[in-house]
């Protein structure tokens, strides 16, 4: 009976440290990449308030730390603007188009909220004298009347731009409660067009991109981390 209930007792201790050893650690650093297009051309994304979401993760953090989220991402800037005038008449053309990111920490916004990663305003603007077509003497005088006797076709000016660039932000999530946190990073692209005579086009796409989040504790100040308002 004695020899039993040692193996017993060591049975109960081995069980016991191995509960304790397969626990679920608290993670240092946890990411998501993608290696395609998160959002393709569009010139409005769909989703609460516009945003879409296009990157997440989960860590789990012990008590009273912070997350040091970083957001890196390709983005891409389409805009196109076409004057066309005759007879010295202006003539404008705007094309807008942005690109926006936030992150979330468990559905709430972190610092320093919303982001413009990329954004670009083309206005393209004319006064234009026209292609002369055609004139005719309509009063028989001998002299042409070129404003008043000769006819012409619109002139056309065009401005297209298709950019890509990389960019990355920092944000920050600071004195989380312990536990699992769901971080998530949103997209938001506007376009705006305004035309007259001629035309406007605008769109944006989100490319690769990375999320990188990052457990740690500040001790710069008493708090850790001073946030600018």
């Amino acid at each position: 009976m004695k020899k039993f209930a040692t193996i017993m007792a060591v049975v109960l201790v081995s069980a016991f440290i191995g509960g304790v050893a397969f626990a679920a650690p608290a993670s240092k650093f946890a990411a998501q990449v993608s290696s395609v297009a998160l959002v393709d051309w569009t010139t409005a994304t769909t989703g609460q308030d516009g945003y879409t979401r296009v990157l997440y993760t989960t860590i789990k953090t012990p008590n009273k730390k912070d997350l040091l989220v970083g957001a890196s991402f390709e983005t891409g800037l389409y805009t196109k603007t076409l004057v066309k005038s005759s007879a010295g008449i202006l003539d404008t053309s705007t094309a807008v188009a942005g690109i926006k990111i936030k992150v979330s920490v468990d559905g709430v916004a972190v610092n320093p909220g919303e982001v413009i990663y990329d954004k670009r305003a083309q206005t393209l603007s004319a006064k234009l004298g026209g292609i002369l077509e055609s004139c005719t003497d309509a009063n028989g005088d001998g002299t042409i009347d070129i404003l008043t006797e000769c006819t012409f076709s619109d002139e056309e000016i065009e401005l297209i731009l298709d950019t890509m660039g990389a960019h990355h932000f920092n944000f920050v999530a600071a004195n989380l409660e312990p536990g699992n946190h769901v971080v998530e990073v949103w997209a938001k692209i506007e376009t705006l067009t305004q035309a007259a005579a001629g035309l406007a086009d605008a769109k944006a796409l989100v490319g690769k991109g990375s999320l990188t989040v990052e457990e740690v504790k500040a001790t710069n100040t008493s708090d850790g981390i001073v946030f600018l308002e």
